[in-house]
């Protein structure tokens, strides 16, 4: 609340302060308008002082609040006496209408109120202007909020790695040598370029959120002021990668790797992480060189030594994956990333040492690819319209079937992604990343104990029957003389010479594998009745004993 006009310094002190931030909605009291007794010319110079100091005031207040968004006015008119202003003296006195135009208020009402409070009128007349007022307030603004670090991981991930990966699997798919880097590269940066300008934007400097007194429970004051916004806009930058310039096309091994070495060395942020892309680079390459040795007629493999000093021969440049070592080179500069010295506000930082930025919702969606990866699109496209069913000789594998190579390739991809992803700041990997490796294990762990079985089973089938019937050492005579209802059936020589005509039968035919698997639950049967049979002439010795 303000009465009268500001001076410059109680101005620039509300606007330091934001006591007006959040503002949603302005109520104006217009002081009497008291024509003098005097001459014409007095009182409408007088008029005109009483106009220009209310448009003063009320300009000022528009001044000291954000200029986003618009808000509604009511505009209190005290009546003089039976007598009320004009609202067309109003709307001019006021310039409403350029104020409007302006976008600097939505709408305006005028209510006439009673020159005195004692009236019970106004009061009415002042809760119908505030119930306008609400109905008619802006929407707080459609804002997301995110750490710096989540926003960034997940703007390359939906705006560069999808693209990136996608694109590469489809060259690899065609059999195509990888991607030049420098449409790699400017994928990359036009991403961050996008990014930083979506929580820089000019558009939020404007907004007038949050209310100043909940500024404990939403963000701090200085959220969307300029300095905050420029720091945002450098430190997202900072993850600019430079352009990489290739060797002539006929260039030896050595000065390729010298190319890949000197563009490598500018990624890290110190010195002290510098070895680490190196030695990644340096593997990489080696590999390369390494696959390039074995499927040449140069013979075995050479040491590192020798491809990096004094070999001058190597993979041509086709085959060297530009993709890949820009993939390292970004994935290094986001693991080192440095912010540039510390935030602007000491509120920005929450107490978990993160710092949250705020981005327009809708906005999110409006990137679009530089010309240049649309050109590499089109390219390749071009390249699969002229080899339509052309495969590369490393997209599937010999002696796996339809599933396994499914499991396999998904399990590679896999493996791949989280080598040279992007995205990995604090990555770990997540249940349904590591699900193809397990299910492939799972696999052909099951498939070897089946056959360890199968090997079991049959090395049961092939011995004869005799071998695992075993007979007590000692009989007592006691279980000599045994009960007749224990004693077993002699057959008589009918059914033995019948028996053994089964018996020569049966050796002579083929036996399948479902008549060898009950002969061996006979066999089972047998030995759990010959275990019966010892325990009970083991309980009968004790008995001997005790008695």
């Amino acid at each position: 609340m303000s009465q009268g006009s500001l001076g410059d310094c109680e101005l620039s002190e509300v606007e330091a302060q934001k006591e007006l931030l959040g503002t949603s909605a302005l109520v104006m009291l217009l002081p009497s308008l008291r024509g003098a007794g005097g001459q014409e010319e007095e009182v409408e110079e007088e008029e005109e002082v009483y106009w220009l100091s209310a448009l003063l005031q009320l300009k000022q207040i528009l001044q000291a609040k954000p200029l986003q968004p618009a808000l509604p006015l009511v505009v209190l008119v005290p009546r003089q006496g039976e007598q009320a202003v004009r609202k067309e003296l109003l709307v001019q006195g006021l310039m409403l209408q350029s104020l409007v135009a302006a976008h600097l208020i939505s709408e305006y009402i005028f209510i006439h109120i009673p020159e005195f409070t004692s009236d019970l009128q106004g009061s009415k007349q002042i809760c119908q202007a505030v119930q306008w007022l609400a109905s008619r307030c802006p929407p707080p603004p459609d804002l997301c909020a995110q750490t710096l670090v989540q926003f960034v991981e997940d703007g390359l991930c939906r705006e560069f790695s999808e693209r990136f990966y996608h694109h590469k699997k489809a060259r690899q798919v065609l059999g195509l040598p990888c991607q030049d880097p420098a449409p790699v590269i400017q994928l990359y940066n036009s991403v961050l370029a996008f990014l930083a300008e979506l929580v820089s934007s000019e558009q939020l400097s404007q907004l007038s959120w949050p209310v100043c007194e909940f500024r404990t429970l939403l963000p701090h004051l200085d959220w969307n002021s300029a300095e905050h916004l420029a720091w945002l806009w450098r430190a997202i930058l900072s993850l600019h990668i430079p352009q990489l310039e290739l060797p002539p096309a006929q260039a030896p091994w050595p000065a390729v790797c010298a190319v890949i070495f000197q563009y490598a060395s500018q990624i890290p942020s110190s010195k002290q992480t510098q070895p680490i892309l190196i030695s990644k680079v340096e593997h990489l390459l080696n590999r390369v060189y390494t696959e390039w040795s074995e499927s040449s007629s140069t013979g075995s493999p050479v040491n590192q030594a020798e491809w990096s000093e004094s070999c001058s021969t190597g993979p041509p440049m086709n085959q060297v994956p530009w993709d890949d070592i820009v993939a390292l080179c970004i994935d290094h500069r986001l693991r080192d990333w440095k912010p540039p010295a510390s935030a602007v506000a000491e509120e920005a930082i929450t107490e978990d040492g993160h710092i949250v930025v705020y981005f327009v919702k809708e906005d999110v969606k409006k990137y679009k690819p530089p010309p240049s990866w649309e050109q590499a699109l089109r390219q390749t496209q071009e390249e699969m319209q002229q080899d339509p069913v052309g495969l590369s000789p490393l997209s599937t594998k010999p002696g796996l079937n339809s599933r396994q190579r499914v499991l396999r390739s998904s399990s590679e991809e896999h493996v791949e992604s989280r080598r040279t992803s992007v995205l990995d700041i604090t990555h770990t990997a997540s249940a349904e990343e590591l699900l193809p490796d397990r299910l492939l294990s799972s696999i052909e762990a099951e498939k070897a104990a089946s056959n360890m079985f199968e090997k079991q089973l049959q090395q049961w089938l092939e011995l004869d029957p005799l071998d695992s019937f075993s007979m007590p050492l000692y009989i007592p005579q006691a279980l000599v003389s045994a009960p007749e209802t224990m004693l077993p059936t002699t057959p008589s020589a009918a059914a033995v010479t019948q028996g053994m005509a089964d018996c020569d039968s049966l050796s002579s035919a083929p036996v399948s594998l479902g008549e060898r698997l009950k002969e061996l639950d006979r066999l089972i049967g047998a030995n759990k009745e010959e275990e019966l049979a010892c325990e009970l002439q083991l309980s009968t010795l004790l008995h001997m004993v005790d008695n």
